[in-house]
């Protein structure tokens, strides 16, 4: 299995097709494999090379103690850039994996050629998004939990729920499974892994990418909100002060695309690489690098 040392931490990637660069960067607490079940690799690797890696601790990545936060993982994103020697690239992103895919826009410009991000939550918008605790992914979740007598709390908290997940019992288990699905559980079995480490509350983290940080970026994005999304007012905001950027719905969903429309989330995410890649949308650089 291809792995790359960055760092001295190893992280697990894929690789496919040929063409112009795409990276594909999944949310916190997924791994690559959601892209595979979707078929997203397959599908863009006939007009694309197609890179998709593990987050620092999720999936086959290393799972160092620290050094979870969107400029972290921004980093690591520029590491294996340069690692692969990849040209510059078209990063897509879902939920927090498009928090660092705006990052990396903002830190290395020239190695981002433009971004599709999908629901994402940016913690440096925080103050327009007041309301974590009561949005429909935490809420079903503390529903999910209180079947098997586990209490998340009202405030959305990943810490928490990392360690609580490390300490369910057998039969706590085997009642979120009956809740969830085996799905779901293949999901939880690999939070006890970040239990360990800053991840909780490092992606909480604003990390430098400020607001004023994120309407500097100058690069094409492309804003993918689901139709029952949480972060309506972020999607609003982005398509006001970014001076690229374009939105788009992805029918039926409610924050969990990939898995919750995925045919039309690939259709999207196809047609919107297409239009990335038109001359017109070139787009002048960032205002500052910090290589």
């Amino acid at each position: 299995m291809p792995h790359l040392n960055l760092d001295g931490n190893s992280f697990f990637y894929q690789q496919t097709g040929d063409g112009p660069d795409v990276v594909l960067i999944h949310a916190v607490t997924s791994n690559l494999a959601v892209w595979m079940f979707i078929n997203l690799l397959e599908t863009l690797g006939g007009d694309y090379r197609v890179t998709a890696y593990d987050l620092r601790g999720h999936g086959l990545s290393d799972a160092p103690p620290s050094g979870y936060t969107s400029a972290d993982m921004a980093w690591d994103f520029r590491l294996l850039h340069e690692a692969l020697a990849l040209g510059p690239a078209y990063l897509v992103g879902h939920s927090f994996g498009g928090v660092v895919a705006m990052h990396a826009a903002s830190l290395y410009p020239e190695r981002v050629a433009g971004v599709i991000l999908s629901d994402s939550y940016f913690p440096g918008l925080g103050a327009i998004e007041p309301n974590l605790g009561e949005t429909n992914v935490w809420l079903d979740l503390k529903q999910t939990f209180a079947v098997a007598g586990v209490e998340l709390g009202e405030q959305v908290d990943f810490t928490t729920l990392f360690q609580l997940v490390a300490g369910l019992t057998a039969e706590q288990m085997s009642a979120i499974r009956r809740e969830m699905g085996a799905p779901s559980v293949r999901w939880l079995s690999q939070l006890p892994r970040l239990a360990t480490t800053t991840c909780g509350a490092d992606v909480f983290a604003v990390a430098g990418l400020t607001a004023e940080r994120l309407a500097s970026i100058r690069q094409p994005v492309v804003a993918l909100y689901d139709e029952h999304t949480p972060f309506a007012a972020t999607r609003d905001w982005l398509a006001e002060h970014l001076p690229h950027c374009t939105l788009d719905v992805v029918p039926g969903a409610k924050h969990l695309a990939p898995l919750q429309n995925a045919e039309a989330f690939v259709a999207l995410i196809q047609k919107h690489l297409g239009t990335l890649k038109e001359p017109t949308l070139a787009a002048t650089p960032a205002l500052s690098t910090q290589e």
